[in-house]
């Protein structure tokens, strides 16, 4: 028994392989297989120091430099980083499905715009698992005879091909065929030849670290016995992604983790419809897994996990990977079906595997070859009719190369030959240091620009704030500097052949002339030849942030105005001020760090809400706020507030439950609107149940739980005191259930307060 359409998938493959080519080739000029002319060549204009040598009077900077082989026709440190990409992403591989990522779990990456991956897997295994003592199969020379050992052997290829057409969109398909033979079977020869996938992905980055995306596949499955697609088998996979790949981190960690959710609309067992209405019973257990037959969608869950080692060229990675079976088709297994299996309905088996693997590329860029070894772990000995079953091991061994289309600019050199016999005068360099204003660390990563000569590609102080530059003619030379977190500033020189004092000029972000070599005095003139020193201050920008807030009704969304607004920052600096009408209110000048924000507005509940802000960043609060409840479960006494409900908390536990968010809300509005009280004791009380030990020890930590759920909204924690006093204060005696619910109880003693103020008498009682 087949399935075929092979040749017909892999001539479409392979033509649109071809035609990628060629076509993109025209685009760019050639096309140059592992990244171009000038992969090898390291960045220009990112390093700190750059020199010449050679040249006359009249040849200019630029010709220096190009003479000395550190200036080429790209000229620019964002062109080499977009190549270091590049070239990184030339080492991605794809799945056996298509799109960037391990053996079986894509990742929410891709490769650069205009690369794309060729593909071939081979796989194989030999193993007797299909009929057992448990699950028999009938014996196709003995008629009403079972047997309960097989082997079944399997061997198979895969081709996949794959392009970034976009940066965050990358199209692929994938063809296969394998074929399975197991003598207790008739026919034993199954053959699967030409299912295709055609499949695209989208991703992009939340971060450094961080990927999302999605992916959609179409499977396009084969019928048997005839050529051409079983229109009723198509079947789709919808994908969710998500990555973290550490080598993003400041500190860089060589791994990635993956996973993938995906539901797979399943219609494979339709091409077999035939095939059992003319056999008049349905196909067997072995021949559902030769011909990958499963009666029922599934959802999937992958996760991978990758190691990168000897500089990326070695990739170990782990994978599991399960199927959960879904009956979306209805698919009705009866009880004793002729293949001896279980059913969905009745039995639960999702089957599922590990894969341990790794991809190696022994050349430099875009060829990698695999090995991998997937190890059943469910559905290998335990059968039902809708599922096919688990290989207990298969064996894949494969190659994959990766192509650019895009040609990396070469590195154009050129030296100048000078005709003159006299020797010329070597150059000086200049080497400069950058720092923070009265400080002493230097600032890395500052860029350092040529002001008056825009010629010259700019230069990238190091780690310890130095920078150097190439050796200079004579004259004047003013430099901007610019680095995250300072103010824009420039510094100047004057560079001079003669033994004469350096000329140093004031810059807008000041200047200090560089200490001379020790055991020269200030003003004495530096030799002939020597290097110029050149201190570059910068003034640092201000570490705060902005918080820009809305205000607005909770279950409407309509927006409050005139509310008042408070902020505690984590030093309890505190300010306040008014919401606009449209209840937007900002707060500039805040420190960063955990912030705690206060809203109070007429007819609704005091809100606080924590807000991490950033420096030099505008940090978005959303406040929505509930309005106060027509009958109040809240009163102020006089000395005690009184609650109409109780706080839930869960059995013989401190948590809070949420349906007492409410009641907390209330209780934290009127302490927030009542500043006169000073200090509250919360207590906490239980009924006599249990030990008094543990009632005493479960009272305070409710209490302590109530006092941390009203700090975290707007109350200060030095108003609130916890006291546990177990089971020794009832309120009525514990004979009872419901005595004992409200002996259970949490409340708010006023032990400290100022007088209330007397509210100003009313014109009615004036005389």
């Amino acid at each position: 028994m087949k399935r075929a359409g092979f040749l017909r998938s892999s001539a479409l493959l392979l033509t649109l392989a071809w035609s990628i080519a060629p076509s993109s080739a025209a685009a760019q000029g050639t096309v140059t297989f592992g990244g171009g002319a000038s992969g090898e060549a390291s960045p220009a204009g990112a390093s700190g120091s750059s020199s010449a040598s050679g040249g006359s009077a009249a040849s200019t900077p630029e010709r220096d430099l190009l003479a000395a082989g550190v200036l080429d026709t790209a000229g620019s440190v964002e062109t080499d980083k977009e190549w270091l990409d590049r070239d990184r992403k030339m080492n991605e591989a794809a799945t056996l499905t298509g799109g960037v990522g391990l053996l079986h779990t894509q990742h929410a990456q891709g490769g650069a715009v205009g690369q794309f991956r060729v593909g071939f897997t081979t796989e194989y295994f030999s193993a007797g698992f299909l009929c057992t003592n448990a699950f028999p199969c009938k014996d196709p020379k003995r008629s009403g005879a079972n047997i309960t050992n097989d082997t079944t052997d399997h061997i198979g290829g895969r081709l996949t091909l794959s392009m970034q057409v976009l940066k965050w969109l990358e199209p692929y398909l994938a063809t296969s065929a394998y074929a399975n033979s197991d003598a207790a079977n008739r026919p034993a020869l199954l053959q699967v030849l030409g299912d295709s996938i055609l499949g695209a992905k989208a991703h992009g980055a939340l971060g450094k670290v961080i990927n999302l995306g999605g992916a959609f596949e179409l499977a396009l499955v084969n019928g048997t016995g005839a050529v051409g697609l079983a229109g009723g088998g198509t079947g789709a996979k919808f994908r969710a992604l998500g990555t973290a790949d550490l080598r993003g981190l400041e500190n860089p960690v060589p791994v990635r983790f993956s996973i993938n959710t995906t539901y797979v609309v399943d219609n494979s067992g339709s091409v077999v419809d035939d095939t059992e209405k003319a056999r008049g019973t349905s196909i067997t257990r072995i021949e559902r897994f030769g011909l990958g037959i499963n009666r029922v969608d599934h959802f999937d869950i992958a996760l991978g996990a990758e190691v990168f080692a000897a500089q990326e060229k070695v990739r170990p990675f782990l994978e599991y990977n399960i199927a959960l079976p879904v009956n979306r088709q209805n698919y009705l297994c009866r009880p004793g079906n002729p293949s001896g299996d279980q059913c969905l309905a009745n039995q639960q088996i999702a089957p599922s595997s590990i894969t341990l693997g790794g991809r190696f590329f022994p050349w430099k860029r875009g060829f990698n070859m695999l090995l991998a070894l997937d190890i059943g772990v469910s559905g290998v000995s335990s059968f039902i009719e809708e599922v096919k079953p688990e290989a207990p091991w298969m064996l894949y061994l494969g190659a994959g190369w990766a192509f650019d289309t895009q040609d990396r600019p070469p590195v154009i050199k050129e030296r100048v030959v000078e005709k003159a016999v006299a020797v010329r005068a070597p150059g000086r360099k200049i080497r400069g240091f950058v720092h923070e204003e009265a400080k002493t660390e230097g600032i890395a990563g500052a860029i350092v620009s040529w002001d008056n000569r825009p010629e010259l590609t700019s230069l990238v102080t190091f780690p310890d704030g130095h920078f150097t530059t190439h050796e200079l003619d004579e004259g004047a030379f003013a430099f901007g500097i610019k680095a995250e977190g300072y103010k824009p500033g420039q510094c100047t020189t004057t560079i001079v052949r003669a033994a004469q004092p350096n000329a140093a000029k004031p810059g807008r972000s000041g200047l200090t002339p560089w200490p001379p070599p020790a055991g020269l005095p200030p003003s004495q003139p530096q030799p002939a030849g020597g290097d110029v020193q050149l201190d570059c201050t910068l003034v640092a920008l201000p570490r705060v942030g902005v918080i820009v807030g809305h205000i607005r009704d909770a279950d409407t969304q309509a927006p409050i105005g005139n509310a008042a607004v408070k902020i505690i920052d984590g030093s309890r600096r505190a300010d306040s001020g008014t919401a606009d009408q449209n209840g937007a209110f900002r707060f500039q000048d805040v420190t960063p760090g955990d912030v705690d924000v206060t809203v109070d507005a007429d007819g609704y509940l005091a809100l606080t809400e924590r807000v991490t802000v950033k420096v030099r960043q505008d940090n978005t609060a959303d406040l929505l706020m509930k309005k106060r409840p027509k009958n109040a479960n809240v009163t102020v006494g006089k000395g005690e507030i009184f609650i109409k409900q109780q706080i839930q908390f869960a059995i013989d536990s401190a948590t809070i439950l949420p349906e007492s968010n409410g009641l907390l809300n209330e209780i934290a509005d009127a302490l927030v609107k009542n500043p006169r009280i000073k200090r509250i004791e919360v207590q906490g009380h239980t009924d006599n149940t249990g030990t008094p030990d543990h009632n005493k020890q479960l009272s305070e930590d409710r209490a302590r739980a109530v006092t941390s759920w009203l700090a975290m909204h707007g109350v200060s924690g030095d108003r609130l005191t916890p006291v546990g006093y177990g089971q020794t204060k009832p309120l009525v005696p514990n004979v009872t259930g419901g005595n004992r619910a409200k002996n259970r109880r949490v409340q708010f003693i006023i032990a400290d307060q100022d007088p209330a103020q007397d509210a100003p008498p009313s014109k009615a009682n004036k005389k």
